[in-house]
């Protein structure tokens, strides 16, 4: 779970700041998204508009909503309640934000895998997808997943002594993930691009992620 709290000036540089803050998060697919908004002052209620664009990247990246929460009786509750309460969730305080975000997110699936950098390291990624799609009830998608997850294994094996395989499964999405301890491919991978709904590479001061998304389409 992530609890964000920014503080200060909602302007210009406060929405970047915030939304640099949501993407370092995003790949980590956190089960909960909070965002705490007591502390924030908007002189420019337009600059508010930030929320529902990156509630809408948090639920395109890992099928999480981004559950907002400031008391009614402050300055910036009734400022967001009139100008966009409508389009993003907003709650009266955390304990109903946390309510809300574990009633939604109750049959999210999430599994780990260590994969040394052999040539195993295919085969073992493409066979835990396997399994795991059929575990979760998503078996449809099993075949597209281990296209995807070969081709990301195989553009990161190639600077990494061992990687990180992640899956979660939530709501109508699965989320593929390969980290390593170094910076890992880099490479634009077409057959990725063609079957994701989304995918990227995420750099981080310890680790590097590569990801896709895939939309998890009905059985039958």
């Amino acid at each position: 779970m992530y609890d964000l709290r920014p503080k200060g000036l909602l302007d210009l540089a406060g929405t970047a700041s915030l939304r640099r803050s949501l993407l370092k998060i995003l790949p980590e697919q956190p089960r909960v998204l909070l965002l705490s908004l007591d502390d924030v002052e908007v002189l420019d209620p337009h600059h508010l508009a930030i929320l529902p664009t990156l509630d809408k990247r948090a639920m395109r990246d890992c099928g999480a909503r981004l559950d907002c929460y400031a008391s009614p009786q402050t300055k910036i509750g009734r400022r967001i309640l009139e100008a966009i309460s409508w389009r993003v969730a907003l709650h009266s305080s955390r304990a109903a934000a946390l309510a809300t975000a574990d009633a939604k997110t109750a049959a999210t699936h999430r599994a780990y895998r260590w994969l040394p950098a052999d040539d195993d390291a295919i085969r073992d990624a493409r066979s835990t997808v396997r399994d795991c799609c059929r575990r979760w009830a998503i078996a449809q998608i099993a075949d597209t997943a281990q296209l995807v997850v070969a081709e990301l294994v195989a553009d990161a094996l190639q600077t990494q002594t061992g990687l990180h395989l992640i899956l979660t499964h939530r709501g109508a999405q699965l989320h593929l993930q390969v980290r390593g301890d170094h910076r890992i491919g880099g490479r634009d991978i077409l057959l990725v691009a063609l079957l994701s709904s989304a995918y990227g590479t995420t750099v981080g001061t310890e680790a590097t992620t590569r990801w896709a998304a895939l939309r998890v389409r009905p059985a039958g």
